[in-house]
């Protein structure tokens, strides 16, 4: 009797224990999925939206016959306007996805390369911020300071390098076979479509023949 009683006893606490922790993933995944929804409206239109006026302010240097003087100065003038009202909005969106990477049940449950491209994408939004900031420096300095210039160079590599390493790892885990993604898996959240994920590129957009490379969707 004493000995069904422990096996009794031990499977209600496996039973428990497993679904305390598949209910921690799920509710974990709920929430990350919260705040990322978060920058799809608050982080990347005023990101997306500066980007593209520089883009429309580099064709109008590049094509003057095409584009009026006048049109060439407002895309500059909302591109400053956009890149001024996107860079506080990420810095807080950082802070808050920083505390959630760092809470005791996200770094205790979540898998290691949910753990690990958390990481990626964290330091690739830090140099997106980080390049919004130099550039913000770069306009109130009239560029003529080469640490600054250097700042960008640092932003724009860490963003590449981390970007990459990112989508590698998201592109490798796909392919992982784990029970945990049955409880860790939640609907991409509706506000996230690709007006709002696909972030254009401006690498060399002065640039008299510009060889631009888009870069990839900025996603999970």
């Amino acid at each position: 009797m004493k000995i069904k009683k422990i096996v009794i006893g031990t499977l209600v606490l496996t039973l428990l224990i497993f679904s305390l922790y598949a209910y921690k993933l799920h509710a974990l995944a709920v929430e990350g999925n919260k705040i990322f929804e978060q920058r799809c409206l608050v982080v990347n239109p005023p990101l997306i939206s500066y980007k593209n006026y520089f883009l429309n302010f580099a064709d109008a240097v590049k094509h003057p016959d095409k584009v009026s003087t006048e049109l060439a100065v407002g895309y500059f003038l909302t591109y400053l306007d956009d890149l001024r009202a996107y860079a506080p909005k990420e810095v807080a969106w950082l802070e808050t996805q920083r505390a959630f990477l760092d809470r005791w049940d996200f770094k205790l449950i979540e898998p290691w390369y949910i753990k690990e491209a958390g990481e990626y994408q964290y330091r690739m939004y830090e140099g997106y911020r980080d390049e919004a900031l130099a550039l913000i420096e770069i306009v109130d300095s009239d560029g003529n300071k080469s640490e600054i210039h250097a700042k960008f160079d640092a932003a724009r590599t860490k963003r590449n390098d981390n970007s990459q390493l990112y989508f590698d790892l998201v592109n490798e885990a796909s392919e992982f076979k784990d029970w945990r993604k049955i409880f860790g898996s939640v609907p991409f959240p509706g506000a996230c479509t690709d007006e709002v994920l696909k972030i254009p590129d401006t690498t060399g957009a002065l640039d008299p023949d510009p060889a631009r490379v888009k870069e990839p969707d900025i996603t999970g």
